[in-house]
Order: structure tokens, then C-alpha cells, then sequence
């Protein structure tokens, strides 16, 4: 019988719905489970805690939870056990790059750069280990800093010339990591101390050189697309396309988070989607969120997930579309969110892994 194992947080949830249209909640984990057991699938479920991963899982299909924890700690956690597995050759869904490329701007950006399609790589990124790294930055201005780690249009900013760089790219980087308010104090005089070898001894500053070096995040630095007034959501799952449009916060160049959500006008369905399909055929994958720009003459990806997407696009259409035969067709109604998952991750095992379905 084909085995598929899920694998939860702490709390037994499963990636990310929204099925309120407000808050974010679990998917409904039992929905999924039964729509595999009904396919002669043995679906086991484990919290991360559970999972023994010793075990042998060759040709085993295991969906994941991840972590969008501040810091990325337990994220890291769940890459070393999704690498490893990969490694005993489980089927992993998704696989390790594409969820590092989650919740990390510049490892997504490496994947964008190695895309073939050059329509999609409109936005032009420069990627840096830390503020003080960014600092070398000379590809002119304006240009968006993003803090690898970001969400929600968190971490996110505008310079328009180089003192406001200077300037943002340091608060965007900047991090504090202490065990509580005493080792927050306790670090700080520490540091202050290094900090006054280095200024009165500087033979010695070698010695406490990293010590005092600032603690920073890594960034990643995009061209400004002048003139959106907000973006737009296309969500993807196994050959159904769904979309919205989200307008930019008030007095903000960001739409993320604005929580603004509008129909795409009719006449920009085709074009639209049209570009969307780009990056389904650039990533072997059956469940894709983006996010894309529309200057008034071109389409612009801006970001891009495979696991941790919102799905608000999906709850609140009453329509998808699917390409066929060379031309989209819009099909009428609602979706649940469960049965589009499991059908796409279905219909992905059965076309990339035949021999499990022997």
C-alpha cells in the first residue's frame, strides 16, 4: 500500500488556512488524511517531536509543517530533518531547496537567478550577509530593502538616496538575541567594554574583533518598481490558477499586509495569468503562491512560495482558471481549500512517482 506521512508542530497544526477570511488557522488535517485513505494511501501523522527519523523511508511521501518563529531556529531544525530524509530518499514534499527558499529572501533569490525564463527575473536583487555588507551597495536609487526573514511587509523599506540607506539598511538589519532582560544588560556591557579595547588598544582588537562586530540579519536589496498601486496574489494548485488584487497600505509603497483585497479587472485575467504560468513551469511543484507587479506594461515577479503560502485568493474566489488546450477557461464556484491541496500533491505523486501507484 503507498505509505504518506504528515508531519505537524507542536500543536498538531498543519500548514496555513484561513478559512474565516481573517485569521489564520490549521488546515483541517483529518480532511486531508481521508482523501488519501480513500486512494489506498496508509497515512501516518506525527508531531516533529514523535517522528522517529531513523527509520527507512525510501520512495515514502511525507508532508511537513514549518516555522516562521522569529530568529528561524526551529526552521533550521526542520531543514536539517527534511535534508536528511531527502537523503534517505524520501519522497519530500516539499523538497529541502524549495522550503529553504521559504522565509529566506536570498536563498529564493538564488533560485529566481537561476530560472530560465528572463521575464522573471525583471527585479534585479543584490543579497548581503548583513547591514555593514550592504553598505557596498552602488546600483542607485531608489531601491527596496527587504530583511531575508521578513513577512507581512515587515522588515520592508524604501530609500530614495544614499544617507536614507545608510540609514534604514542598518535598522533593518539590526537584531538583539539575549536569553531575557539580565543577559540583554549583561551583553551590552560586555560589548561596550570589547568595544573600548578596540578604541584604546588596537593591537588587542584582533582579539575581540567578532566579539563586537554587529549582530545583523541578512538582507537582500531589489530595484523599485515606480508606480504600483498595489500587487497582485495568484495562487496555484495542481493546474487551477486562482487571484486577487491587493491594493498598497495607505501612504505606503508596500501591499503586503494591507489586508486590501479586490477582483482582478477582467481585462487583465489573461495577462495575468499568462505570466503566473511562467513560474509554475520553472518550479516543479504543484502548490505555488506569488506575488506579481504591474507597472501598466509589464508583469514583474516580486516574491514567491511553495509551503507557508496565504490562501486567501483561494477562500474568497467563486472562480479558477485552468490553461486548456492554449487557452485559459475560467471554471465557476467555490474551492475547499483541503481537497485542492490534497488533489494537487495527489496528481504530483502520480505523475513525478508512477511506481508508487504500481
Amino acid at each position: 500500500m503507498k505509505r504518506l506521512i504528515i508531519l505537524t508542530d507542536e500543536e498538531s497544526e498543519f500548514l496555513i488556512s484561513k478559512a474565516n477570511l481573517r485569521y489564520f488557522t490549521s488546515m483541517d488535517i483529518n480532511a486531508i488524511k481521508g482523501y488519501f485513505t480513500s486512494r489506498n494511501f496508509s497515512v501516518e501523522i506525527y508531531k516533529f517531536s514523535e517522528f522517529d527519523f531513523c527509520g527507512d523511508y525510501r520512495g515514502v511521501a511525507i508532508l511537513y509543517q514549518t516555522s516562521e518563529a522569529p530568529g528561524a531556529f526551529y526552521k533550521r531544525y526542520i531543514e536539517d530533518m527534511v535534508y536528511f530524509l531527502e537523503k534517505k530518499e524520501a519522497v519530500m514534499l516539499p523538497r529541502h531547496s524549495l522550503l529553504k527558499a521559504h522565509h529566506d529572501k536570498i536563498f529564493m533569490e538564488f533560485l529566481r537567478n537561476n530560472f530560465a525564463g528572463e521575464a522573471l527575473k525583471t527585479v534585479k536583487s543584490w543579497c548581503y550577509g548583513s547591514w555593514v555588507d550592504a553598505l557596498n551597495y552602488d546600483h542607485g536609487f531608489p531601491v527596496v530593502i527587504k530583511q531575508a526573514s521578513s513577512s507581512g511587509g515587515a522588515g520592508v523599506f524604501l530609500a530614495k538616496d544614499r544617507k536614507q540607506f545608510s540609514r534604514l539598511a542598518k535598522r533593518a538589519g539590526q537584531v538583539i538575541i539575549a536569553g531575557g532582560a539580565i543577559s540583554l544588560l549583561i551583553n551590552f556591557c560586555k560589548t561596550s567594554i570589547k568595544k573600548m579595547i578596540v578604541y584604546f588598544s588596537p593591537e588587542k582588537g584582533k582579539l575581540v574583533k567578532y566579539d563586537v562586530s554587529p549582530v545583523s540579519t541578512g538582507l537582500v536589496l531589489q530595484t523599485f518598481i515606480p508606480d504600483l498601486k498595489g500587487d497582485f496574489k495568484v495562487l496555484f494548485f495542481g493546474g487551477k490558477y486562482y487571484m486577487m488584487y491587493r491594493r498598497n497600505r495607505k501612504n505606503d509603497f508596500r501591499a503586503s499586509g494591507s489586508g486590501s483585497f479586490h477582483p482582478v479587472p477582467e481585462n487583465k485575467h489573461n495577462g495575468l495569468l499568462d505570466f503566473a504560468r511562467l513560474l509554475t513551469l520553472e518550479i516543479d511543484f504543484p502548490v505555488i503562491g506569488m506575488d506579481i507587479g504591474f507597472d501598466g506594461n509589464n508583469y514583474h515577479l516580486i516574491e514567491y512560495q511553495v509551503i507557508h503560502i496565504g490562501t486567501s485568493a483561494l477562500h474568497r474566489s467563486i472562480y479558477w482558471h485552468e490553461f486548456e488546450d492554449g487557452v485559459w477557461v475560467r471554471h465557476d464556484g467555490p474551492s475547499n481549500l483541503e481537497e485542492e491541496f490534497s488533489r494537487s500533491v495527489h496528481g504530483y505523486l502520480r505523475e513525478k512517482f508512477p511506481s508508487m501507484f504500481l
